[in-house]
């Protein structure tokens, strides 16, 4: 055997060493992949948990703040109280202005939705790309421009001297006043977040297999029916996941009521802010804080028990 040879044989030896060592070492700590998936899954939503924590915190502060005793020259006292909180029973004006925050959070929700659903479902079903191209350039525009630049729109639109009474003379009809009504609190609101809806139910309508509507046709059902008993009940995770997003930006909207309201339909986000800079009261302004982030997660939690986070892919046992 010549030296090159030999060479190549002690070669080929220490290779096959290497690949016994390495079975073996396996067979001695045997990998376990789903243990470090699961490992690996906690790495990923630490961003989130990050994010989830500075909530927790200043919820935390809130409910801190909330206790403290105000005091009209140094703000706040380190003096623990409820005083804060018994005032939140008796200040009247907070009862208004909450009740008013429901309900045409509640319109808007329902309005939104209701007019998301169609417009998503046209975006989706649409054969003709000019026309998808159209409704997609009248989803995405408004949110190039701020909520304010939006509210101050409507202004010049629903104005006394507006676009809208401008045609009503043309039409001979006697000028109306809209702005500080809530017509043009529940519009602008409407205008602001039904964007929002309808990018929450378009991914669930383009999800629905278009041949169950056929299906549906064929078995004698109009478009109507089939949009009613096949569309609809599929489309829910959609509708519950815009629902939840709707109402929750609506209930903490500053600008667009305090605009459009005319100063006599705020908000709670416009009490609380009369509450902290106005009048410096930061502990009754925390307590108002507190009531509204509680309303709104009583809200969500009633929404998922009634549909079960399975609506929004969360949990695949509830459909």
């Amino acid at each position: 055997m010549s030296i090159r040879d030999e060479f190549q044989h002690q070669r080929l030896r220490a290779k096959w060493k290497v690949m016994d060592g390495l079975i073996a070492a396996k067979n001695r700590l045997p990998l376990d992949t789903s243990s470090v998936a699961d490992r690996f899954g906690y790495v990923l939503i630490a961003p989130s948990i990050l994010l989830v924590s500075f909530l927790a915190v200043g919820m935390v502060m809130l409910a801190w703040y909330s206790v403290l005793t105000y005091d009209t020259i140094e703000i706040f006292v380190y003096e623990l109280t409820l005083d804060n909180w018994m005032r939140l029973v008796e200040t009247g004006a907070f009862h208004t202005v909450f009740l008013r925050t429901l309900l045409y959070s509640a319109l808007v929700t329902v309005g939104s939705v209701g007019l998301a659903v169609p417009y998503a479902y046209l975006v989706v079903r649409t054969r003709r790309p000019v026309f998808r191209y159209v409704l997609l350039f009248g989803l995405f525009v408004p949110f190039f421009t701020g909520v304010i630049i939006r509210a101050y729109g409507w202004l010049i639109v629903l104005g006394k001297n507006g676009l809208l009474n401008w045609g009503l003379n043309a039409l001979g009809i006697e000028t109306v006043s809209i702005i500080g009504t809530p017509a043009a609190i529940v519009v602008g609101l409407l205008q602001y977040l039904m964007p929002f809806a309808v990018l929450m139910l378009t991914p669930a309508i383009a999800s629905i297999d278009s041949d169950l509507e056929r299906a549906a046709q064929n078995c004698g059902a109009n478009n109507w029916e089939t949009f009613r008993h096949v569309v609809l009940p599929l489309s829910r995770p959609g509708i519950t996941a815009a629902t939840i997003v709707v109402f929750t930006l609506s209930m903490a909207n500053y600008a667009i009521p305090n605009l459009l309201g005319g100063g006599t339909n705020s908000f709670v986000a416009n009490f609380i802010y009369s509450k902290v800079f106005d009048m410096m009261n930061y502990p009754f302004a925390a307590v108002l804080c507190i009531i509204l982030v509680l309303v709104a997660s009583v809200f969500v939690f009633a929404v998922f028990k009634l549909y079960g986070t399975g609506t929004l892919g969360v949990e695949a046992g509830e459909q």
